[in-house]
């Protein structure tokens, strides 16, 4: 689960893209509720990684770049 601290680390627009990319996700699976804050903080860490990179195929340096960065606080934070 994502802690406290881990959403401290990540700027605004990590943030951004990490609920861009888990919403996208939720969304694409049906899972019959609307997925919010509550639902961000329930994913673990290895799947997320495994989120960012399967959307990461079509990203821009600069989005591949926000991307990493996540992944590193992800990490760094648990």
């Amino acid at each position: 689960m994502i802690t406290d601290n881990q959403i401290k680390a990540m700027s605004e627009n990590e943030l951004a893209y990490l609920y861009y990319a888990l919403n996208t996700e939720w969304t694409s699976l049906n899972m019959g509720y609307d997925f919010d804050w509550y639902v961000l903080r329930s994913f673990k860490n290895n799947t997320i990684q495994n989120i960012l990179n399967k959307h990461s195929d079509n990203l821009t340096d600069e989005n591949k770049g926000i991307t990493m960065e996540i992944l590193k606080k992800l990490e760094a934070n648990i």
